[in-house]
């Protein structure tokens, strides 16, 4: 089973290995109110189109997943296969969660990141250094910790060249 999957992944598509942190910051830039405010007709769902060939992929793969594992019982081939060809919307998620992709990278390799913080201005009160502490924060720190996550919750969808 996992044979066929490899030769199958040899021939997918291409743009199924694109950059998924790439991806999702460009829709973080152009699928945002600012974008829509500064240039509405640079304003689109990025995730939404560029991921639909993930989601057809992740359907096939999933239900010839399922035909190659049960090619062999008599009870599941006959005749069932061809139901498999129109199932609903519901179904094919239900499909997408048991998909097992083996071209991604398995290991959970655990990481930690350190932002610095802002320095501390001994010119200015402490009050006045924990408002920009505070505002440092939320303009600097948090996008910061933001990308960070997306980066490595990305990481283990990310699919590589078989080769």
């Amino acid at each position: 089973m996992i044979d066929r999957f490899m030769e199958r992944a040899k021939h997918r598509d291409p743009s199924l290995e694109q950059n998924l942190f790439d991806l999702f910051a460009s829709d973080a830039r152009d699928n945002s109110f600012a974008q829509l405010a500064n240039d509405s007709s640079k304003f689109r769902d990025v995730a939404a189109e560029e991921t639909r060939p993930f989601r057809e992929y992740m359907i096939n793969e999933a239900i010839q997943q399922y035909k190659d594992y049960y090619e062999d019982d008599e009870e599941e081939t006959g005749g069932f296969f061809e139901y498999l060809e129109n199932l609903s919307n519901r179904d094919k998620i239900r499909f997408m969660e048991i998909f097992d992709d083996h071209s991604v990278d398995k290991q959970d390799y655990k990481r930690y990141y350190m932002i610095d913080k802002r320095e501390y201005n001994p010119e200015l009160s402490v009050m006045s250094n924990m408002v920009l502490d505070l505002v440092d924060f939320k303009d600097r720190v948090r996008p910061l910790s933001r990308d960070v996550s997306m980066l490595e919750y990305s990481a283990k969808y990310q699919k590589e060249n078989i080769e």
